[in-house]
């Protein structure tokens, strides 16, 4: 989901929209589209935001090509902090107080959802409506942390501590709360080693939690 971000950012370029204002539109409409195909039996809705991310990034490259010609991708691929303003740090920061927030209310709600539909109709949960808030929120927070940590970083974050955290949880609670706690002290950790060497940032985190991802997964199987 977070290269298909690339096309809302050109589209806001072109049409001079704040650039906020345009990520938080194209984010709320993605999510919008991918919860309507995800009804349909035939595919899942991983594999739907798969090629919808797809299809928005080839879009925005020939987009750029034939309009604007020189939108810098660099920035939001790797990242840029400091091109970032105020303004995106307290979005990001009500973003972060929301997700807090959410997944205290609605934790047990998306865990049935995910584990047993059928069930979850039955204990009269709405699956659209949490389904596509999930998206929502999930597509928001993805389009204001674009320009700090870029493509690159956040598709792994998005991955590999859930996958680390997994290997170390008996529960779905658990697995959240490793999760968090092991993704801010890798981070933390090799922020510094790349500083401290002047290593690419980005580069640095993917590789430790691959490193660490693999050493656990090698000491958990034997």
């Amino acid at each position: 989901m977070s290269h298909a971000i690339l096309l809302g950012l050109v589209m806001g370029a072109f049409f001079n929209i704040n650039q906020a204002f345009s990520l938080a539109i194209f984010a709320i409409s993605f999510a919008f589209i991918t919860q309507s195909l995800s009804q349909t039996r035939y595919f899942s809705r991983g594999l739907i935001v798969m090629i919808l991310s797809y299809f928005c990034v080839a879009v925005a490259i020939i987009f750029n090509d034939l309009t604007l010609k020189d939108f810098n991708f660099n920035s939001y691929i790797f990242g840029d902090i400091l091109s970032v303003g105020s303004f995106e740090v307290k979005c990001l920061a009500a973003i972060a107080l929301v997700v807090i927030f959410y997944v205290i209310f609605a934790f047990k709600k998306i865990l049935l959802i995910n584990l047993n539909q059928d069930l979850a109709k039955i204990s009269g949960i709405k699956i659209e409506f949490w389904n596509l808030s999930f998206l929502i929120l999930l597509a928001l927070t993805i389009a204001f942390s674009l320009q700090i940590i870029g493509i690159f970083l956040m598709t792994a974050l998005l991955i590999l501590p859930a996958a680390l955290a997994r290997i170390f949880s008996s529960s779905a609670l658990q697995m959240i709360v490793i999760s968090v706690a092991i993704s801010m002290i890798i981070s933390a950790s090799a922020f510094l080693f790349a500083s401290n060497y002047d290593l690419k940032v980005g580069s640095t985190i993917i590789a430790s939690f691959c490193s660490i991802f693999i050493i656990a997964l090698f000491l958990k199987k034997s």
